[in-house]
């Protein structure tokens, strides 16, 4: 037996037990129903080490004075070599004094479980994802990537010691808007390149990583056969390299970060597997859609949402709501019986649609649970530093854990709850004074 706390407490409540029920045996008293045994700490250390009230507990129903009571399960209580000693006090506490041995014992345990001990079976193998970072692929990750990675990992880490059976995802945005608007980025840093005329589109990305990614495919292709396609089948082509190009690099970043994902799920596989579409049909199957200006609209506001919200663009494109759905529906479907989402503060307002989108499919919305994280201020010697993903002047996780480490950006990351804001400052996480959290 393993003699930590827990198990020690475990120990004597299951001692009374079998004491309460050998006096029933004997006919000493009768009760119908073991009560919850509870055990506290004496305020004064001379009264023992733990002390229960179970004796008064159980005057009324066994009709005896809980001192009687008390004298009778002190005798039937089970020897133990842990238990230097058991008295009765005042009307009938039961205090126990535990042998200092139990210390030694608990040392033996911890040595022998190494960097196991602490850890329990608590979860039972419940299955539980978390899917946290799902940084869109566009481009480097950014602080806020870093605040997530860290709180997601820690969180997964703690469930898995808990006994929990957890499974980390990251969800690949590779489909929709923004990725139309990264291959135009791309086709223009591509024209810029081959010396043609290009115009840069409206709120591209205009960051340092677009040109690069273009000059890495110059230096594996002939340019010139590009010139002829059409624009919306070059862009096309760029993205589709660019993409795995930073979901490559977004892999290994992490993993520096000390970070490793189980899964890798791509929103475009949801398009393509036909799952949005199943799930469209089972929302128009359960009533709860209707068509407005030509759009198809659910009808978020029958399950607790302020306002009903778009599933189908008139343009007959499913919006990411829609996509969202049919996500989380299959999270569920792959047998999670609790789903964790690490999301940024701006996503608030996303949360009630989302869990009342899961009632109205049959999943329960309540194991739905959302972690939301407020924002990150990077300091640099008590100044902010300005950061600006699209004009290129920000900093991602690499360089964080380039510059400060992987460990000491964690412990920052973590000191906090994630709904507080994060002051990081990179001068003071590296300096050896007492100043420094870390």
């Amino acid at each position: 037996m393993s003699y930590e706390i827990f198990a020690l407490e475990d120990m004597l409540k299951e001692g009374l037990r079998q004491s309460l029920t050998a006096n029933i045996e004997q006919g000493i008293f009768s009760i119908e129903n073991i009560p919850e045994i509870l055990l506290e700490t004496p305020r004064e250390k001379s009264h023992g080490d733990y002390a229960t009230n179970l004796a008064m507990v159980l005057t009324k129903e066994a009709k005896m004075p809980p001192r009687k009571i008390a004298e009778a399960l002190v005798k039937e209580f089970p020897k133990s070599d842990l238990i230097e000693g058991i008295d009765i006090a005042g009307p009938g506490f039961i205090n126990f004094r535990v042998n200092p041995k139990w210390l030694f014992t608990l040392l033996d345990t911890i040595q022998a479980m190494g960097d196991r001990y602490g850890s329990s079976d608590f979860g039972q193998k419940e299955k539980i994802q978390i899917e946290f970072v799902s940084a869109n692929p566009t481009g480097p990750m950014h602080m806020g990537n870093a605040k997530g990675g860290a709180i997601g990992d820690s969180l997964a880490n703690l469930l898995k010691f808990a006994g929990y059976d957890v499974t980390k995802e990251f969800y690949i945005n590779d489909a929709g808007n923004q990725v139309l608007k990264f291959g135009k980025s791309l086709e223009a840093r591509f024209l810029e390149l081959m010396g043609e005329p290009f115009v840069f589109p409206e709120g591209g990305y205009m960051g340092g990583d677009i040109k690069e990614r273009m000059v890495e495919f110059l230096a594996e292709h002939d340019g010139k056969e590009y010139l002829s396609m059409d624009s919306d089948t070059r862009s096309s082509v760029f993205a589709q390299y660019a993409l795995e190009k930073n979901i490559d690099k977004i892999k290994e970043d992490l993993k520096k970060f000390g970070i490793t994902f189980d899964v890798w799920y791509r929103e475009s596989s949801l398009h393509q597997s036909g799952k949005v579409s199943a799930v469209l049909d089972l929302l128009r199957d359960k009533d709860i859609t209707y068509e407005k200006d030509g759009a198809l609209w659910f009808k978020a506001t029958d399950f607790g949402s302020e306002k009903d919200e778009v599933l189908v663009r008139a343009n007959g494109i499913p919006t990411y709501f829609a996509a969202d759905i049919a996500y989380h529906k299959d999270k569920f479907d792959r047998g999670f019986q609790e789903i964790i989402d690490i999301w940024g503060a701006d996503h608030h307002g996303h949360i009630a649609r989302m869990k009342g989108a899961m009632d109205a499919i049959g999943c329960n919305g309540d194991n739905l649970i959302v972690i939301i994280m407020q924002l990150v201020r990077l300091m640099r010697g008590g100044e902010v530093v300005r950061m600006s993903k699209r004009t290129g002047k920000s900093i991602s996780l690499i360089d964080l854990v380039d510059e400060v480490g992987k460990d000491a950006a964690r412990f920052i990351f973590n000191m906090r709850s994630p709904e507080a804001h994060t002051d990081f400052d990179m001068e003071l996480v590296v300096k050896q004074t007492n100043e420094n959290p870390v």
